[in-house]
C-alpha cells in the first residue's frame, strides 16, 4: 500500500512539474516576441525618416546647415560675408515711419504648381487664359506674383517673436527686381484662402511637382488694416542673394491646428536664423 502511494504521490508531482514547465515556457515565448513587436515598430519609423534621398546641397542642420552654407561652395559665400541678409528681427520701437509707403493689389484667384526638394516648397503661380497675372504696386513700380515659398516656423521675428509659420510671396518686376511680400501665421481659425495647399503639402513626395486641385484666393492671404514694415534684405535660402526688398505685414493671418500640422509634417525647421541688422533702415507705413 506504501509503494502504491509513493507512486501517486510521484505521479502528482511529475504532473505539476510538466504543468509549470508548460507556464515557464510559454511566459518565455511571451517575452520573446514582444521585443520583436518594439522592433518592427522602430524599423517602420526609422524607414520613413530615411527613405527620401536629400535633393540639396544644403539644408537646416548639421554640415549643410545654415552656419555652414557660406562654405558649401563659392556661390553661396555671400551668407558669410554678406551685410544685407535675411531674415531680421523687426523692432518696431526702431523703425522709421514712412507715410508715403502704399501698397497697391491686383490680386486674381490663383492656382499654384507644387514642388517640394526636401524641406523647401515651392508654389509656382500658373498662368491663366483669359485672365491677367496677380501683381501688386509698391514705389511707383509693378511686381508680378511668382511663387508662394512657406516656412514652420516663421524666419523673421517681430520684437523677438516667431509666429507659428511664415508665408513668403515672391514677386518680380519687368526689370527683375524681386520684392517679397511676408506674412506671419498663427493658430486659429481655418484658412480657406489657401486652398488645398497645406494637404499637398503633407501627401507630397520629396522631388515631386503637383497641381493644386482648389484655387487659392491670394487677396485673402493679406492681412487687412494692419501696419508693414519694409527693408532691403536677401533671399533666406542659398545663394541668399541681396538686392530683395521685403515687407513684412505686422498682423499675422490663422490657419487652423490641422493645415499648421500639414505644413510641418514635412517642412518644420525650415527657418534660417535672423541675420544681424547692420545699419539697415526698416521703415513703417504707421
Amino acid at each position: 500500500m506504501n509503494k502504491k502511494v509513493m507512486l501517486s504521490g510521484m505521479a502528482i508531482l511529475a504532473s505539476s512539474m510538466l504543468v509549470l514547465g508548460g507556464c515557464g515556457a510559454s511566459d518565455d515565448k511571451a517575452k520573446e516576441e514582444k521585443p520583436k513587436t518594439t522592433e518592427t515598430k522602430t524599423e517602420t519609423k526609422t524607414v520613413k525618416k530615411t527613405d527620401e534621398k536629400q535633393l540639396l546641397d544644403w539644408s537646416y542642420s548639421g554640415k549643410t546647415g545654415p552656419e555652414n552654407w557660406g562654405s558649401i561652395k563659392p556661390a553661396y559665400k555671400i551668407s558669410d560675408t554678406g551685410k544685407a541678409q535675411s531674415p531680421i528681427n523687426i523692432k518696431t520701437s526702431d523703425t522709421t515711419q514712412d507715410a508715403k509707403l502704399k501698397i497697391d493689389y491686383k490680386y486674381q484667384p490663383t492656382m499654384f504648381k507644387v514642388t517640394r526638394k526636401d524641406q523647401s516648397v515651392q508654389a509656382v503661380a500658373e498662368t491663366t487664359k483669359g485672365r491677367a497675372d496677380s501683381k501688386m504696386t509698391l514705389g511707383g513700380k509693378d511686381y508680378i506674383l511668382k511663387e508662394i515659398n512657406i516656412h514652420t516656423p516663421s524666419e523673421h521675428e517681430l520684437d523677438g517673436k516667431k509666429f507659428d509659420a511664415e508665408l513668403q510671396l515672391k514677386h518680380v518686376s519687368t526689370d527683375k527686381k524681386t520684392t517679397i511680400v511676408s506674412v506671419f501665421v498663427k493658430s486659429g481659425k481655418e484658412n480657406l484662402a489657401i486652398g488645398d495647399l497645406p494637404s499637398l503639402i503633407n501627401d507630397s513626395k520629396n522631388g515631386s511637382t503637383t497641381d493644386m486641385k482648389k484655387i487659392v484666393s491670394t487677396l485673402g492671404l493679406i492681412p487687412q488694416d494692419s501696419a508693414f514694415y519694409v527693408y532691403d534684405g536677401s533671399l533666406t535660402t542659398p545663394a541668399t542673394t541681396e538686392g530683395v526688398k521685403w515687407v513684412v505685414y505686422e498682423k499675422p493671418i490663422t490657419m487652423s491646428k490641422q493645415q499648421l500640422q500639414d505644413l510641418s509634417s514635412q517642412l518644420k525647421g525650415n527657418n534660417r536664423p535672423v541675420q544681424e541688422q547692420n545699419n539697415r533702415v526698416v521703415s513703417s507705413n504707421q
